[in-house]
């Protein structure tokens, strides 16, 4: 599989929320939140908008304190902090952000807004510094930011940005962008299907997995190379359901016609 970044709806409306954050009136607030279920890309897709902008990226850890938080910023901001307290922590890093104009990233923000004390420093150096302060979230921070008292902080994101899995055209362009193999429609639609949240009845709910649809097109290309396949059918993949794990394919002896059989 090549490794690139391709230009799925996800990372057009993260590009689109970053410029409007970057470019907006003076005086207009500039948080955004980025948030959504593990495996639908998020990460993956604010690092590469953190690359075109010169980002400032931190991940918050569980049991960061508003000093931990100030020295990781410090860090990223090649600023020397030693023997300040933090206060002057805070002034140097508004400063820093000021000069450059550097967006700033939080990963795990969840642990941000678990504490008080978090939220009214990041709050400070959004409003001082004039940057863009993104965060980057699991599903659940929408009901934390709903909590009384957030009001200030919540005034203050602009961007909402909700990730959604998959589609089939997202799909079709991770084959056709990533894939070393073709992979015909009827295989990409069964996997898919497969990769999607589905209820008690088996009946798919909404678009797939990003994450799974990786793993299960690098399966396939495996699988396809193994057996010299140049291009692979749903016919001719005899995993069924199994996209995610399960035993690899036994490759093709040198001279030998791929033949198609259960692994």
């Amino acid at each position: 599989m090549r490794y690139r970044i391709l230009p799925v709806k996800n990372i057009s409306r993260i590009k689109d929320a970053g410029d409007a954050l970057i470019s907006r009136s003076m005086g207009m607030p500039g948080m955004g939140l980025i948030w959504g279920p593990t495996g639908y890309g998020k990460t993956t897709a604010a690092t590469w908008f953190i690359n075109q902008c010169h980002g400032v990226y931190i991940q918050a850890i569980r049991l960061w304190s508003p000093r931990s938080m100030l020295d990781a910023m410090m860090r990223e901001l090649d600023l020397y902090g030693k023997g300040m307290n933090n206060g002057q922590r805070v002034e140097a890093i508004i400063q820093g952000l000021a000069e450059t104009g550097r967006p700033l990233f939080i990963d795990e923000a969840d642990y941000v807004i678990d504490s008080q004390r978090l939220v009214d420093t990041l709050r400070d150096i959004h409003d001082l510094s004039s940057v863009p302060v993104i965060l980057i979230s699991m599903q659940g921070i929408c009901k934390k930011l709903n909590r009384r008292g957030m009001e200030q902080f919540t005034g203050r994101i602009a961007q909402w940005v909700e990730f959604s899995g998959a589609d089939m055209e997202d799909t079709q362009l991770l084959a056709d962008g990533l894939c070393e193999v073709k992979v015909a429609e009827d295989l990409l639609e069964h996997l898919h299907r497969i990769a999607s949240p589905k209820n008690k009845q088996n009946e798919v709910l909404g678009s797939a997995e990003i994450r799974r649809v990786l793993v299960g097109l690098e399966q396939i290309e495996q699988f396809a190379r193994s057996r010299g396949l140049d291009t692979i059918s749903e016919a001719q993949w005899t995993r069924g359901d199994d996209f995610f794990k399960g035993q690899a394919a036994r490759p093709v002896p040198a001279g030998k016609v791929a033949s198609i059989r259960s692994v």
